[in-house]
């Protein structure tokens, strides 16, 4: 039986009260395409098959053939035994969808939260007592947290720069107040994003690709972006993280991050050094051929 944190289960229709009424037989689990324990088959005489122990158990089965006629609006207690059968019976008929704002293996809505037009067949939803408001709960609850991020950044003015800059604004002029609350508006609507561009596990990465394309360290050419002589990082941003934390690039990451920082970065790979005094040579080498001209 599927997991309910609730007593009762409240079946609804689209139409609400219009009188309308369903009838709804036991149906098998699309997963194992088999019927509930709780539905035996039924014989000739239209009797349930049951074994003696079944039989004994003083447990409540439903007949395959069992029909629940209902309106909108009709509830089973789950704390009843027959009606908790009568629920484990029905529970996975294709007519009910597991809440208002349930959607498909596609991501469609089966029905609509908001006006209960039908996208599909699916007439019934189940109204858990308490889910809405839990799921305003919760909602407020992500929206809280992320303009926590907000608000108590460690990196303060500086570092929330950094995150409006890596949702693609650029606000290097503006006032903090100012920064604050473009990053408020977007924890209103999607609060996750706020939530995952603090606490994802590549921010640094992040942070680091936007200075290096600041700086023209990393360079878009052919939409592809690109460091040094042509080397191909990713055609977006996601591709070039994905570039970033493979360990065969961590050569090139540690002169990306050089180039970007400077002074700021201690560099202790000894092939990383050796190339960078390569490159220092060169420099070195060019400006000496320039001033004898």
């Amino acid at each position: 039986m599927a997991e309910w944190t609730d007593d009762r289960v409240i079946i609804r229709s689209v139409y609400g009260k219009v009188g309308q009424k369903y009838s709804i037989q036991p149906s098998k689990n699309p997963a194992t395409g088999q019927y509930p324990k709780v539905v035996k088959f039924v014989d000739a005489k239209g009797d349930m098959i049951l074994t003696d122990a079944e039989r004994n158990s003083g447990e409540i089965f439903i007949p395959e053939d069992f029909t629940l006629v209902f309106e909108d609006g009709f509830e089973f207690n789950l704390k009843d035994p027959y009606q908790r059968a009568q629920w484990e019976a029905i529970q996975y008929c294709p007519m009910i969808a597991k809440s208002i704002d349930a959607r498909d293996g596609n991501g469609n809505l089966v029905l609509s939260s908001r006006t209960g037009t039908r996208y599909s067949a699916t007439e019934l939803y189940i109204e858990l007592p308490g889910y809405e408001t839990n799921k305003k709960v919760n909602r407020r609850q992500l929206i809280h947290d992320a303009e926590t991020y907000i608000f108590s950044d460690p990196g303060g003015a500086d570092n929330r720069l950094k995150m409006v800059k890596l949702l693609g604004r650029d606000m290097r002029n503006s006032l903090d107040a100012d920064v604050k609350d473009f990053l408020l508006s977007i924890a209103a609507k999607d609060p996750e994003k706020i939530i995952k561009l603090y606490t994802g596990d590549d921010l640094n990465l992040r942070l680091l690709f936007t200075d290096a394309v600041e700086k023209r360290v990393i360079r878009s050419h052919n939409n592809v972006y690109v460091y040094a002589d042509g080397i191909p990082l990713g055609a977006n941003i996601d591709s070039v993280i994905i570039w970033m934390r493979d360990p065969r690039n961590m050569k090139l990451l540690d002169l990306i991050k050089k180039d970007t920082y400077g002074d700021e970065v201690e560099v202790t790979n000894p092939m990383v050094l050796e190339k960078m005094a390569a490159r220092e040579a060169e420099k070195a080498e060019r400006l000496k051929e320039k001033a004898n001209r």
